[in-house]
């Protein structure tokens, strides 16, 4: 019944508006990307639980730990990514001199 009263006061509105079409593809689309905002939300938050509950088989679990790791190295300041890549290289570094002998 609600859809049906919304769909009644868009058409309204973009019939006597002049730009009232393009107002309710507006508000149609803030509804979608809010929707969509939301959802991705929701899923984050689902496999958090599932994590913490250990209903994650071995490919979900590293998936989730990975993308988890992901966004905490988004979230660094320059100081400790050029302290993580100073370490990455010394053993960057280990690793070739080992290849090489």
């Amino acid at each position: 019944m609600l859809i049906l009263v919304l769909i009644i006061a868009g058409a309204i509105v973009s019939l006597l508006v002049p730009y009232g079409t393009v107002i309710v593809i507006g508000i149609i689309l803030g509804l979608v990307v809010d929707n969509y905002r939301n959802t991705l939300y929701l899923r984050e938050d689902i496999r958090a639980i599932k994590n913490h509950l250990g209903l994650m088989n071995n490919k979900e679990s590293k998936e989730y730990e990975f993308d988890k790791e992901f966004k905490q190295v988004d979230q660094l300041s320059s100081d400790q990514m050029s302290v993580i890549n100073k370490r990455i290289e010394a053993e960057l570094e280990k690793e070739s001199k080992k290849n090489k002998d």
